[in-house]
């Protein structure tokens, strides 16, 4: 299981929903969820409710526009890529990085959380609506709630919104951010890291089997 500072679960947003673009037919493979390593647990004690948990996460991160969205995408390859990378430090992999540039992975990365945009290495600046804003902040008190104090249910939470995230952005979107952030930041996160990232990222992707969501 990889720990990430995620967006987390989300409230409705009141700017134009991004419905239009994302079609809510899209069939999902839940049973290929279910496969994933950390779901495993959850839809083997529950899969019915947290099928439903992902759901209703789903529901409310559709109505967001389809930039906030492309923009939401850049952040959560770069909170999975550094994710990877910290967890093989603490194994103690062979293709682990320095500790200092372990740590300036992770400082760069938690300082986009904390800023709510992404300064990318051209100077360029993403931005987030205040909405989104908002949401960032509440996924910040998920994942403490979920990682730091170990509560089990803010975990469920946790998994269910990242979930959610995955299936709503989708293949197309996702694979265009993880190309943008692997172009950007290879010099921060090295080519073997952010390839990591993404095998992480691709079995969510994989469990949409047609009519993928908004690109």
């Amino acid at each position: 299981m990889i720990p990430r500072n995620g967006i987390g679960a989300m409230q409705q947003s009141s700017e134009s929903p991004a419905a239009a673009d994302s079609p809510p037919g899209a069939a999902i493979d839940w049973d290929a969820l279910g496969r994933i390593r950390e779901l495993e647990e959850y839809f083997s004690a529950d899969a019915e409710g947290f099928q439903a948990a992902i759901s209703a996460e789903m529901a409310t991160i559709t109505a967001l526009p389809a930039e906030q969205l492309d923009k939401l995408a850049l952040l959560r390859v770069l909170e999975v890529t550094n994710g990877c990378l910290q967890w093989g430090f603490r194994r103690g992999d062979a293709e682990a990085l320095s500790a200092d540039r372990t740590r300036d992975c992770m400082r760069t990365v938690i300082s986009f959380i904390n800023d709510r945009s992404i300064t990318l290495p051209d100077g360029s600046r993403v931005s987030f609506s205040p909405a989104v804003i908002r949401m960032i902040g509440e996924g910040q008190a998920l994942y403490r709630e979920a990682f730091k104090r170990n509560d089990a249910e803010a975990r469920r939470r946790y998994f269910a919104a990242s979930t959610a995230q995955f299936l709503v952005y989708g293949k197309p979107r996702m694979e265009a951010a993880m190309e943008q952030i692997a172009t950007a930041f290879e010099p921060l996160f090295d080519r073997f890291w952010l390839e990591r990232g993404q095998r992480w990222i691709r079995p969510y992707l994989a469990a949409q089997t047609a009519g993928d969501t908004a690109s």
